[in-house]
């Protein structure tokens, strides 16, 4: 028996099954058994065992005569509708398995940017290589690499970085370069990003500055925009490169990209970004001035030259998120400073130090074709917001939006948290359209993406996937008033002024409902029994008579005092279930010195009522009849961000005060709530 394996369309091995023995003949590698060795490195592509689907899946009697499989190690397949694909359920990656006639005749895994699908001969029909052959773009033989050098390209400040280049064997004399720069180590992405090699990029993996075997000064994203540069110009002068350069990448790997951008560089001709990582103080070490506490564990991980993931996984989070002051929580932790993180604790404000990273402030300069994916659980979603907001201005068919119902890390799983997402959550063809992408704005193939629509985009609680020419599709903002009396939400405002209390206690913060060693720091959970403690205001509104569908972001806008001269407001929005449920569907977070300006702290006068806004993460989620909407208002979330001490010190000081936080609503306080109905 015999089954092909494909990554990203194209034809990487073929591995044999008779009589339960396994071999695996590959590209440029002969016929042999599958050793443990060899297992191993095709693991890290079809991101399963061969030997264990193998054993598990092919050397085991399924039944696949039902809707629903339990194997005898517990774990759950679910018959899509609509075909032969057996999802799995709670896990990740998702194991999908491919049947026909009773039969199992291959797999088919998602991970986040990769597909890779292991399938018998004449099955191929039955997953997504479909789309591959329709597009003329599955590979049967790959092009080889015609060498891999390593080198140490100059920047303009004389700091070398390690740069991986292979370049392909296609007989061309010139090639299109793409572009991935990494905190993580170059060699992380060898296996996984060969395939542009394969279809005759030449392929470029550098680790950035002060990272892994590069030169110089490790400090987040301060050097980006001016190494970016450097890099992409060495990139285009290379007697191999046809002087058209992309970048891919997720994260750090997505911030990159748009800093280069921001410098203007004329060869950058095309970006695929991924769950991009935004400006420092609204996103990634600052949630609009309140620093964040989740995002330690990358810290912890990228402490040392060389990523180090095991220092993200600890049971003392807790107890080291309260040492104070911040900088010296990594030498409670690891036993040293890090550098970066004292930096950016130092600089408490959007100045000019903020500034040089904030590659949104220099949007107008920023014109390269762009393919921005994201998850609505992403929690670098506002840095995919501000990539939306920077390339508005860009013509018809230079960007594209894929937006899922997926964290940060997503495309891989069906199930988060209370959610069960549905049988099309992920997205198969998703290296397809990048490859689609780099083609049309590298190689000038006339693939016809460009007059494809701007946005597909996954609506929560329908299953399915649409598509639109704006975001939000409903450029038409809906307003529900806050009603402090009755803590509702309601379409009409109360005349009457009323106020709602709670005291925050920076000692028994709010929590935030996340596992910070996963460093997912936006994942789904059922938020029933935080909205019970004494220091969160809810409003909801009466459940819906009529479904309503909300894709953009929220922005709540109200009115408060407190008296303390600084404190945290937290919103959160939550879809309440008729069982009770009620699961986070998009938060925000403003420290309150910062309601005018991010660059100019003004504290407040104790007791004086001013008015807030908060932008939330972006969502799309149809609310069916019997659900209702939530909005919370609190002044911590434990885990997400440090909690506000309530004086001038902020969250960085032991030495914190109770606050008595006041929402007032009516006509004089119209506190109220926008957001963008979809009634496509």
């Amino acid at each position: 028996m015999q089954f092909d394996f494909y990554q990203s369309g194209i034809k990487q091995a073929t591995f044999y099954v008779q009589d339960k023995t396994i071999e695996v003949e590959g590209f440029q590698q002969p016929r042999s058994v599958l050793t443990k060795e060899l297992d191993q490195r095709y693991q890290s592509k079809l991101h399963t065992s061969p030997q264990h689907f193998f054993e598990k899946y092919l050397f085991t009697s399924l039944n696949f005569s039902g809707n629903e499989l339990r194997t005898q190690n517990g774990e759950h397949f679910q018959k899509r509708q609509d075909g032969h694909l057996w999802i799995q359920r709670r896990q990740k990656p998702a194991v999908n398995l491919v049947v026909s006639d009773g039969k199992l005749v291959g797999c088919q895994i998602a991970v986040r940017n990769i597909i890779a699908v292991l399938i018998r001969p004449g099955y191929e029909n039955l997953t997504i290589l479909k789309m591959w052959q329709d597009n003329h773009l599955l590979m049967q033989k790959p092009f080889p690499i015609a060498s891999q050098t390593t080198q140490m390209v100059k920047m303009s400040d004389g700091t070398q970085l390690a740069t991986e280049v292979f370049i392909p064997d296609d007989g061309q004399k010139t090639h299109p370069v793409i572009l991935e720069r990494t905190p993580y180590g170059r060699e992380m992405y060898y296996d996984d990003e060969q395939r542009f090699v394969q279809r005759g990029y030449v392929l470029v993996i550098q680790d950035v500055r002060g990272r892994n075997d590069s030169q110089g000064e490790w400090l987040p994203m301060y050097y980006e925009r001016d190494d970016g540069r450097d890099t992409i110009n060495w990139l285009a002068n290379q007697p191999w490169s046809n002087g058209n350069v992309g970048m891919i990448g997720g994260s750090y790997g997505g911030y990159v990209q748009w800093a280069a951008a921001s410098s203007a560089t004329p060869h950058l001709k095309a970006l695929v970004s991924m769950v991009t990582a935004g400006g420092p103080f609204n996103d990634t070490i600052y949630k609009n001035g309140a620093p964040i506490s989740g995002s330690l564990a990358w810290f912890f991980s990228t402490a040392e030259k060389k990523f180090n993931m095991a220092n993200m996984q600890r049971d003392d989070w807790n107890d080291l998120m309260k040492v104070r002051p911040l900088s010296q929580i990594p030498v409670k932790g690891l036993g040293h400073e890090i550098p970066g993180f004292s930096k950016f604790m130092a600089h408490k404000s959007a100045d000019a130090f903020m500034e040089n990273m904030d590659w949104k402030a220099r949007s107008a300069q920023i014109h390269v074709p762009a393919l921005i994916q994201s998850g609505w659980f992403d929690d670098n979603g506002v840095g995919t917001t501000e990539a939306i907001r920077a390339t508005n201005h860009y013509p018809a068919g230079t960007r594209k939006l894929i937006l899922g119902p997926w964290v940060h890390s997503g495309n891989a799983q069906y199930d988060l948290g209370p959610y069960h997402l549905g049988e099309h959550a992920l997205r198969f063809d998703i290296d397809l359209q990048h490859v689609r992408w780099f083609d049309h704005f590298l190689n000038g193939v006339k693939n016809g993406i460009e007059k494809e629509p701007l946005l597909d985009y996954y609506t929560l609680n329908t299953d399915k996937w649409r598509t639109a020419d704006s975001f939000p599709v409903n450029p038409q903002s809906s307003k529900l008033f806050l009603d402090a009396k009755k803590q509702t939400l309601d379409w009409k405002p109360s005349k009457k002024t009323e106020s709602s209390s709670y005291v925050y206690d920076p000692a028994t913060p709010t929590p935030h409902l996340i596992d910070v060693s996963a460093n997912e720091l936006e994942f789904p959970n059922d938020y029933t029994q935080v909205e019970k403690r004494f220091d969160v205001i809810s409003f909801t509104t009466s459940p819906l008579t009529t479904p309503m569908t909300i894709t953009g972001w929220f922005k709540a806008v109200f009115y408060a005092s407190s008296s303390a001269v600084d404190t945290d407001w937290v919103v959160r929005l939550t879809d309440v279930t008729p069982n009770g449920q009620s699961v986070n569907i998009a938060d925000g977070v403003l420290n309150a010195k910062f309601r005018n300006d991010l660059s100019t702290p003004d504290l407040m006068t104790p007791g004086t009522i001013y008015q807030f806004t908060v932008e939330t993460q972006k969502t799309s989620i149809k609310l069916p009849i019997g659900h209702r909407l939530r909005l919370n208002i609190a002044s911590a979330a434990e885990n997400l961000v440090f909690p506000n001490s309530n004086t001038r010190a902020g969250a960085d000081s032991i030495n914190g005060i109770k606050a008595t936080q006041t929402i007032y609503t009516g006509e004089s306080y119209p506190s109220h709530l926008l957001f963008n109905q979809d009634n496509g």
